[in-house]
């Protein structure tokens, strides 16, 4: 039964009114239970209080209670009022803060003060709410506490974790700039005052970007960056300090690839996360096995909780940088210090930098140590199932930025970080679990924040319980034609490499790519056709096209079509309005590297001369399609993760980077057995090949061939194109249809027609691209008569010996190219 409750509201039953059928899609066949009107202008007194829904027959005999989800009236009732408050912490003219926590259910908020990040608290203040928002504040008497003390709430809150019962909880601030180490206490920072900057911060110059287009990102974790080299200061490696070493090899090759054209550094998440023990993490001892041994592995395995790497998707605190990056997690203003000059030191050499952001999920909720949201407003800042759990899309617990204060909990974190970090670019994990309309106001209010434009792009999957639009429209691949934003393009990864993203067994060898053998080089398990690989022929050519839902070109049937009509596993290939909406990619963290997807695919016979070839015709395509290229940290270097499917738990080891060139971290142990075990037999014998680790020649021949294909693509906006447009009215494929020669793709780009293109520098180009293991030569007619030649940069690559890779004639538009090469001609202007 029903008992101890304070009071009842009468409620009448009807069908739900057509604007919360439009709000929440999923409820839409619900009933609607209503209360008089009266009653619900009294409901925002009541809130911090249990509800329960109670059904009862004629003679009051109860016949089913319920508890409710209380976001929706949270968010009619409190949010608009708390809409543009400012949260956490702000300052008045003489540096005086005030503390602002949103928490319209709890009876009670105090603010605990402690005089730095280990003693006992000294002090206890009430905080104020106010009744329109439900926001609590307290303003400090002076500045004293600036930059030195540090703080918690407590909250005193009707909790549906802790069996709705009253708790008091003590948690950090959600919108916390920084903490102690291990996020116990938040830290009363002042973002604008001298001693959080690094010298020369506030002027330093942000290098130029024109269009989104001229973007190339490097994503790149910050501790592999620096871990493992001896270049590094030993205080820096592994650390935001390592990019301020300028002269280090890890710095040196970034320097080199910015040259070449390189504009962004995509860093791994660097927000506050959980798994890694920020006040003294250990580095396990790791045997000398042999190349598959799984000693290596199990040395990770033993140390894997208390090591000091993780990819950090684990977030506790949004806006507030990780400390296990700092030189001292436990002094609150250092990391802020340090992130800053990290970001300093990379514009410095001409790049850019983008932060990996995680705003769908939290490492923690409900009543967990770790939890933080979820203290304050239980079960209001996650996504929940219609029996009130937290769903777990995400494999952690969902936060739902449907709900008004968790986006604007979103968008104020992302205007903090290019304000006042000018970060110059997002990555947003799991984007489709944001609705489209959350990520189009972020857009404008965090280009408001920055005064400038700041790109962004994500992960626009279209999966669990939001799926299909279920509960709101998602920022999905689908309904992203026109956004602006940028979506990962899964097309030309799958193209390129063969099979899909999570493939296992004998599909890791069987489903070879269009650059690793299918049909033309086939392995023993591989029973691909010629249509298969022109069906993968016809999927580049969407890809190098932008991936533009409406461009059009002659398939391998011969039929005219638009990139929307050729299928990718039953889904459109084509889905952006404009090139910059595609973020080209054949690596990144997740899954094999490619290096090591070729070692299952292509034949086992093939030569580490041919293996780079196929590494460097990869990065061509990624490189020169239309769009924004986004190259894995290493893939340059043939990067290996000793054949590791996911590594985001695996130490040093396993994510090694090894800038100095002398191996790709190739045979180093058969990887962790969790989601690879399964393979270890086919990886045992392959690791244990030595004709599969590459020598430094070879390393740096693959640096060289990417950072040859980033200058070409710098050298002309042709492989730049901005608009749509641009794309239709320059690009053409030729070698097409169902008599084209297989594996040989040919595309132009016009430089004058229709009009002279601003910064085409070239009245065209031809790039060609033979993904056969033999060389090419094809006539390609409508372009004979040019005077065409090898672009100077592969001529200058590797000491010349690119000169043999290909030739033009202008007698009937005759190419030939070298085996397994993409070679690009160019017509200048005169």
């Amino acid at each position: 039964g029903v008992t101890g409750a304070d009071g009842s509201i009468a409620l009448t039953t009807g069908a739900l009114p057509a604007a919360l059928r439009e709000k929440y899609p999923h409820l839409a066949g619900a009933t609607a239970l209503t209360m008089a009107d009266a009653d619900a202008a009294g409901i925002a007194a009541k809130a911090s209080g249990q509800f329960a829904v109670a059904r009862f027959d004629a003679g009051g005999k109860l016949l089913q209670v319920t508890s409710l989800q209380m976001s929706g009236m949270l968010d009619s009732v409190f949010a608009p009022a708390a809409a543009n408050a400012t949260l956490g912490l702000s300052y008045d003219r003489a540096g005086v803060p005030t503390f602002r926590v949103w928490a319209p259910t709890a009876k009670s908020v105090s603010l605990q003060l402690y005089p730095d990040a280990t003693s006992a608290s000294t002090q206890t203040r009430a905080m104020t709410r106010d009744a329109a928002s439900g926001i609590w504040s307290y303003t400090a008497p002076d500045a004293s506490w600036v930059n030195r003390y540090y703080y918690t709430y407590q909250v005193r809150v009707l909790s549906r974790w802790a069996g709705n019962t009253v708790v008091d909880n003590s948690v950090t601030d959600p919108y916390s700039f920084s903490l102690n180490a291990n996020s116990q206490r938040s830290f009363v920072a002042n973002l604008d005052s001298a001693a959080l900057k690094p010298d020369g911060w506030d002027h330093h110059p942000v290098p130029r970007l024109d269009s989104p287009t001229d973007i190339a990102l490097y994503e790149l974790h910050i501790r592999d960056f620096s871990a493992s080299d001896a270049s590094v200061p030993a205080a820096h490696r592994g650390k935001y300090l390592a990019f301020t070493d300028h002269d280090s090899d890890g710095m040196r090759h970034l320097r080199l690839m910015q040259q070449s054209g390189l504009t962004h550094i995509h860093l791994l998440p660097s927000f506050d996360y959980a798994s890694v023990n920020e006040a003294g993490c250990t580095t396990p001892s790791i045997p000398n096995a042999a190349a598959n041994s799984a000693d290596q592995q199990a040395a990770v395995e033993a140390t894997r909780g208390g090591d000091c790497f993780n990819w950090g998707y684990d977030p506790v605190h949004y806006t507030a940088p990780e400390g296990s990056y700092s030189t001292n997690a436990n002094d609150g203003a250092v990391r802020v210090r340090e992130f800053r000059a990290m970001v300093q030191g990379l514009h410095k050499q001409g790049l850019r930098v983008t932060m990996d952001v995680v705003y769908n999920h939290t490492s923690a909720s409900q009543q967990g140590p770790l939890s933080v949201l979820d203290k304050i407003v239980p079960a209001y800042y996650y996504r929940l199932n219609a029996g009130g759990g937290i769903t777990n899309d995400s494999c952690c617990a969902d936060t739902a930025s449907e709900n008004a204060m968790m986006a604007k909990l979103m968008i104020d974190s992302v205007s903090t970080w290019a304000r006042d970090y000018k970060v110059d670019s997002f990555r947003f994990d799991i984007m489709g679990f944001t609705p489209l309309a959350v990520m189009q106001r972020l857009q404008t209010s965090v280009n408001s924040a920055a005064g400038r434009d700041i790109y962004l792009y994500g992960e626009a999957w279209n999966f669990g319980t939001v799926g299909n639009d279920a509960r709101f429209v998602q920022a999905r691949q689908a309904n992203m034609y026109g956004s602006g934003i940028g979506s990962f393009n899964d097309r030309i990864r799958d193209t390129v490499r063969g099979g899909g993203c999570c493939d296992s067994g004998s599909s890791l060898v069987s489903q070879q790519g269009f650059i690793n053998g299918a049909y033309l080089d086939p392995n023993a398990q591989s029973t691909q056709t010629k249509d298969d690989l022109l069906r993968l022929g016809d999927l580049v050519k969407v890809s190098l096209s932008g991936t533009l839902r409406d461009y059009s070109f002659t398939d391998r049937t011969g039929a005219l079509r638009k990139n929307s009509e050729i299928d990718y596993f039953g889904q459109q290939a084509g889905f952006a309005a404009q090139p910059s909406e595609t973020i080209n990619y054949v690596e990144a963290h997740d899954n094999q590297t490619l290096y090591d997807l070729n070692v299952y695919k292509l034949p086992p016979a093939t030569s580490m001369a041919e293996r780079v070839r196929v590494q460097s015709l990869g990065a061509a395509i990624n490189i020169l399609a239309q769009g924004v290229p986004l190259l894995h940290a290493g893939q340059e270097m043939l990067r290996s993760k000793s054949m590791d499917r996911d590594s985001y738990d695996a130490g040093d080891w396993f994510n090694k980077l090894d800038y100095s060139y002398q191996s790709n971290n190739f045979g180093v142990g058969l990887p962790m057995a969790g989601v690879n075990k399964d393979n270890w037999p086919l990886m045992s014998q392959l690791l244990a090949n030595p004709l599969l680790k590459p020598d430094s020649v070879a390393i740096v021949s693959a640096r060289n061939a990417v950072n040859a294909f980033l200058a070409i693509r710098q050298d002309s906006s042709l492989f730049r194109l901005r608009t749509a447009q641009d794309v239709s009215e320059r690009l053409r494929f030729h070698n097409t249809g169902p008599q084209q020669v297989p594996g040989l793709i040919v595309m132009s780009i016009d430089g004058q027609q229709p009009r002279r293109y601003e910064g085409a520098r070239y009245k065209m180009v031809v790039a060609v691209f033979n993904v056969d293991k033999i060389g090419k030569s094809i006539a390609v007619p409508e372009l004979a008569g040019r005077k065409l030649g090898v672009h100077r940069i592969l001529l200058g690559a590797d000491g010349g010996r690119n000169a043999r890779v290909g030739n033009y004639s202008p007698v009937g538009g005759r190419f030939t190219v070298a085996a397994r090469s993409a070679v690009v001609f160019v017509e200048e202007a005169q």
